[in-house]
C-alpha cells in the first residue's frame, strides 16, 4: 500500500471513530433543552476554566519541560519553551500527534541542540503524563470503584490501567538501567546488530539514542522534587479547570468529583482522534456525568461541548499567535531525521 493510500485510510478510520463517538454522545439528547442549557451557562466560569487549563497548566508544563531539557542545555527561556509547546499543541489539534515532532524540532532549531534528544524529552514528558493519569485513576478507584465498574464495565478499565501501569513501569525500569549502566545500551546494540539487517539496526539504535537522551534528567536527582511538584501543579490546574467549567453549567460537584471527570476524559484523549480527540472526549465526559452522578444528559453534553471547544480554540489561537510571531510555515516543517550533528550532540550529552 502506498504512503498516500495509508494516509487516506488512516484519516478515514480516525474520522469514522470521531463520528461514532459523537453519535454515542449526541444520542438521546433533547436539543431544545440542550439549547436552553447552553444559553443559560455562565461563560465567565467556562472561560476562566479554559484559561486555567490551557495557559496556567501550559506554564507549569513548560517549566517542567525546562528541567527535562536541562542536561541538553541549561536555563532555556520560558518564552521559547511555552511558544514551542503551544505551536506543537496547535499542530496536534489539526493533525493528531504531528505536534510531537514539530515541537522538539522547532525548539532544537532555535536552541541549537540535538533534535533527537529534544524529541526524547517529549517521550519522557508523555511517560510522566501517563503516570500522573494512572496515579489519579488509582486514587479514583479507591473512592469510586463500584460506580466505575458498573458504568464502564464493557471497557474493563481496571484491567487496562493495570496492564498499562506494568508496561510503563517496565519501560521506565529499562530506561533507568540504560541511563545508569551504559553497558546495557552496548549489549542491546550488539544483539540488534546480529539479528537485524543493517538499515533496521541503525534505526533501532537511533530510537534508543532518543530514549536515553530524553531521560537524562534521571541522572540529576536534584531536580526530582521540582519535576514531581510541577507535575502535581499541572494536574491540579486541570482539575480546577474542570471544576470551574462544571460550575458554569450549575453542575455542583466537588474537586474530588472533578478529578474523576478529568481522569476519564484524559483516558479518552489517549486516542489520537482529530480536533483534540473530539467524540471520545464528549462520550466519556457525558457517560461519567450521567451514569455516575446522575446529571441530566443535556447539561452533561453542554459541559462536554463547551469545555472541549474552548480548550480546542484556546490551543489553536495561542498556537497560531506564536506560529505567526515566529514567522513559521507548515511547508517548511523541519525534517525529524537525525543527522551526524545530532548523533554527536547525543553522544556528548550522555558523556
Amino acid at each position: 500500500m502506498s504512503g498516500k493510500a495509508k494516509s487516506i485510510l488512516r484519516t478515514a478510520i480516525l474520522t469514522a471513530l470521531t463520528l461514532f463517538f459523537l453519535y454515542l454522545a449526541f444520542r438521546g439528547n433533547d436539543f431544545g433543552k440542550l439549547f436552553t442549557v447552553l444559553s443559560e451557562a455562565n461563560y465567565f466560569y467556562a472561560i476562566a476554566g479554559a484559561f486555567l487549563g490551557v495557559v496556567v497548566g501550559g506554564i507549569f508544563r513548560a517549566w517542567r519541560w525546562r528541567y527535562l531539557l536541562d542536561p541538553l542545555k541549561k536555563d532555556i527561556g520560558m518564552n521559547i519553551l511555552f511558544s514551542s509547546m503551544m505551536v506543537g499543541y496547535m499542530m496536534n489539534s489539526i493533525i493528531p500527534r504531528s505536534g510531537e515532532v514539530y515541537r522538539p524540532v522547532l525548539l532544537a532549531g532555535k536552541e541549537k541542540i540535538s533534535r533527537a534528544a529534544a524529541f526524547g524529552t517529549i517521550l519522557a514528558e508523555r511517560v510522566l503524563d501517563v503516570l500522573s493519569m494512572l496515579v489519579s485513576f488509582g486514587f479514583c478507584l479507591f473512592f469510586f470503584r463500584d460506580k466505575l465498574s458498573s458504568t464502564f464495565s464493557e471497557y474493563n478499565l481496571e484491567t487496562i490501567s493495570l496492564y498499562l501501569s506494568i508496561a510503563i513501569l517496565l519501560f521506565v525500569g529499562l530506561i533507568m538501567l540504560m541511563i545508569f549502566n551504559l553497558k546495557t545500551e552496548v549489549i542491546i546494540e550488539k544483539l540488534s546488530g546480529k539479528i537485524l539487517p543493517e538499515k533496521i539496526h541503525v534505526k533501532i539504535h537511533g530510537v534508543f539514542v532518543k530514549l536515553l537522551n530524553g531521560f537524562l534528567f534521571m541522572k540529576q536527582p536534584k531536580y526530582y522534587l521540582q519535576i514531581f511538584l510541577l507535575s502535581l501543579l499541572t494536574w491540579f490546574s486541570y482539575v480546577f479547570s474542570t471544576f470551574l467549567t462544571l460550575k458554569a453549567f450549575n453542575i455542583e460537584l466537588t474537586l474530588l468529583d472533578a478529578n474523576l471527570v478529568l481522569t476519564m476524559i484524559t483516558f479518552a484523549m489517549t486516542v489520537p482522534l482529530p480536533a483534540n480527540s473530539a467524540g471520545s472526549y464528549h462520550f466519556f465526559a457525558v457517560a461519567t456525568l450521567t451514569n455516575i452522578y446522575g446529571i441530566n444528559k443535556e447539561a452533561a453534553f453542554g459541559f462536554a461541548t463547551v469545555s472541549h471547544l474552548l480548550g480546542l480554540l484556546s490551543l489553536i489561537l495561542l498556537g497560531a499567535f506564536f506560529f505567526l510571531r515566529e514567522n513559521l510555515s507548515i511547508r517548511n516543517l523541519p525534517g525529524a531525521a537525525f543527522d551526524e550533528q545530532d548523533s554527536q550532540a547525543d553522544s556528548s550529552a550522555r558523556s
